[in-house]
Parts: C-alpha cells; structure tokens; sequence
C-alpha cells in the first residue's frame, strides 16, 4: 500500500551565495557528507533542521558547479503544512541559521505545483574577467594577465547565439543530446573588469565555462573565432577535450538570474565589483 502523501506548504527562495567554499548546490550522498564536503542544499536542509521543521523537499532550478556564485539561485522549498512557518518567519529563520556565504534574499508562498527547474523560461549567466590584478576580488574574478582583443573576444562570444548543438563544449550525460537556444551573449566593460553574460533555456555542466575559455582563447590570439564556429556546427569528441583543457576558473561565473513566465527581462549587465 502507498504511503499517504504527507501535507506541504510550498515556498519559493531566491538564493545568494558566494560558491568559493562549496562543492556546488547539489547535496551530495551520504558517503560524501560524512567527510564534510559543503553544498548550498546541504547547507540549507541543515538550517532548515536545526530550526525544528520538517522538510519534504528542496529543489533549485540549477545545478551550479563547485566554485561557481549565485546572485539569483530559485528553489522551491516544501515544509510538512504542520507547523510551517509565514514567509517573513521562514527568512528570519534562515537569517540566524544560515553560514555567512548564503543569503535568502526573498521568500515567498508559491502554488503547489511550482518547480523551480521546469517552469523556468530561461537562466542568465554572468562571468567576470579582470584585466588587472586586484587584491580585493581575487575570489570572484579571473585575471588574465594578458591584453585581449575585446573585438576577437566579442565575435567568438557572440558566435554561440542561436538554436545550438554544444557538444564540442559541454560535459553531457550519455542522454543529453546537447542541444540549448542560447537565446543572448552580450559583452561589457566595468572598469577593469569584461563581463561576459549569456542567456538560454538551459545549460549543461560547465558549458558556460568552457565558452568563456574559448572565447578568451580567440580573444589573445591562441585559437579563431572561426574555429568555434566549426565546432559548434560538427561537434566531436577531440573537439570536447580540446576545449575543456581551455575551460575558464569556476571563480568568475555566477547564476545572475533565472526567469519565469510574467518576469521582465534582464537589464545591461553589472558586475558585482569595482575595480577601477
């Protein structure tokens, strides 16, 4: 006989963390949490635990890789109805339990049904490369301590743009067919800071990095933009090790926000520092 399905208030997060000390958002088993490896949904069950409430379910709408930040992390969050808590009380909750490399910036009650991964429109990554050394941002920057070319860089970023087939550049499960609509890549200065920003419905595992390589191959003169495009359009498996050799730091990367049906769209690109 099934067991009776337990009763849940659902919650909507919009999750910050500085990803430098975990090894990703996804918990890991149980194998791996005995010997203490750190990720945001570990973290967040266990505050959600040491407040005395019951969990039914954590989901987020991205698995985002050891080392790389969230500004705009979504999970949807269903508490046993018993006892749970208003909104305001769940964030205070969170507020005083939480390690200092994560804030709920909002919480809010949601339908039921809302899953933050499927209902999403589209996700929107943010990287940040120095062209200085900095000894303030070391944690969520990458410095690349050569001069780029931002025309060579902007033509290979730009490349990815359209209905793709990523298999050249993502590391895909034997299922994944690697194919995404990278619906925007956009290109910014701040200072001594490019951000290189991307949007599309969906992303595989360390995709964006290995774009953000290849683009600053291009961009100091060690690969062409056409190269890209030729991988883009007949994906291989020497093409696939080829440039996750060239994959950029996790350090730099942040999910800056994901987007569903009703939300705005996103404004020009910020980074998350200042360095002059």
């Amino acid at each position: 006989m099934a067991a009776k399905p337990v009763p849940y208030a659902a919650f909507r997060l919009l999750v910050e963390y500085d990803g430098s000390r975990f090894h990703g958002w996804q918990k890991q088993g149980p194998r791996q949490s005995r010997e203490g490896i750190r990720t945001v949904a570990g973290s967040l069950e266990h505050a959600i635990h040491e407040a005395g409430l019951r969990l039914v379910y954590l989901g987020g709408a991205g698995r985002t890789d050891a080392g790389v930040h969230a500004l705009g992390q979504v999970a949807h969050l269903h508490l046993e109805a018993k006892g749970a808590p208003r909104p305001g009380e769940l964030r205070r909750i969170f507020d005083a339990t939480l390690p200092q490399d994560i804030s709920i910036r909002d919480v809010r009650t949601c339908a039921p049904r809302f899953h933050s991964r499927h209902d999403a429109v589209d996700r929107t990554y943010l990287y940040q490369i120095s062209r200085r050394r900095s000894a303030f941002g070391k944690p969520w920057i990458w410095w690349v301590k050569r001069n780029l070319d931002l025309s060579r860089l902007q033509k290979a970023w730009t490349s990815f743009e359209g209905d793709q087939d990523l298999g050249s550049f993502a590391d895909l499960d034997a299922e994944e067919d690697g194919r995404s609509r990278i619906i925007h890549c956009e290109v910014a200065e701040a200072g001594a800071l490019v951000l290189l920003r991307v949007r599309a419905t969906h992303f595989f595992r360390r995709l964006v990095r290995r774009m953000v390589g290849a683009s600053v191959a291009c961009a100091l003169g060690e690969e062409e933009p056409l190269r890209v495009l030729e991988d883009l359009h007949s994906p291989t498996e020497a093409a696939n090790l080829y440039w996750a050799a060239k994959a950029a730091p996790s350090s730099g990367l942040f999910l800056e926000a994901v987007r569903y049906p009703g939300d705005p769209e996103p404004g020009p690109p910020r980074s998350t520092i200042i360095i002059p």
